[in-house]
Parts: C-alpha cells; structure tokens; sequence
C-alpha cells in the first residue's frame, strides 16, 4: 500500500482560531438585511446643541448574518418582557467603521431593533460582528 486512500466525499470546515473553534463566516452566510441608524443632534431651543437627542437618520443598509447568543424572560407587574442578546456579523465597509454604540440597528424584515452594545472585527478585517441587545431605546 503506498498511500491512504479516502473513501467518501470530503468536507473541508475552515475554523477560526482566534474565536473558540467558530467557523469563518463567509460572503454567502449574509442571508438578512440590516438598517444602521444614527441619533441626530437636537436644539433645546435656546441655541445649545444637544448631541444624540435628535430623531435617528438612516445612515447604511448592508447584508448581515443573525446569530442569537441567548435571551431572557423577566415576569414584572404581570407582564412578561424579554431581553435577547444577538449577533450580527456584516462585511466591512468604510461605512461599518464609523458606527458606534450610541447607534441601534433594524432588521429590514421584521423591523426588530437592535442596540448596539459591542463591535469586534475579524482578525483579517474583512467583517465585523455587532453584538446587540433587542429593544427599545
């Protein structure tokens, strides 16, 4: 015998090394689309600028990845509200740099909201996730 033989179709999985084993996500994982929205400045009306107190502006929509990390239901005053932790993963674009935590983002489909509370980019700094937490402001 001068070799192994493989029998089967072979699968290769490419991981990432640096995140805990996770597959590398890929241009066509970016199934949703997703709105980034940017709080505008206000005027209290005496001249004073008031950073963020403005309505939000629509600043991009790109395609993204939907990963829900966990979620959490809290049962207060008969009312049951939850709170889930998700993943976004987008393509980095000149655009994407400029987001910050002050920013939320809308699923295009459901219109869900999403604050921003984290921004990690890829280790080849070709994507970037956005952790975010559903709801309201």
């Amino acid at each position: 015998v001068h070799g192994a033989v493989e029998h089967g179709p072979s699968r290769r999985v490419t991981k990432c090394p640096g995140i805990g084993g996770a597959a590398v996500t890929g241009g066509g994982d970016l199934r949703r689309s997703f709105a980034f929205w940017k709080p505008t400045d206000s005027d209290d009306g005496f001249g004073t600028v008031i950073p963020g107190a403005g309505p939000p502006a629509l600043q991009f929509t790109t395609a993204g990845r939907f990963r829900v990390l966990n979620g959490d239901e809290i049962y207060l005053n008969g009312v049951v509200s939850g709170n889930r932790t998700v993943e976004i993963t987008i393509r980095m674009q000149p655009k994407s740099k400029t987001v910050n935590t002050t920013w939320f983002m809308r699923d295009t489909r459901d219109n869900r909201r999403y604050n921003i509370k984290l921004m990690t980019p890829s280790e080849k700094g070709d994507f970037i996730t956005f952790r975010a937490e559903e709801g309201k402001p």
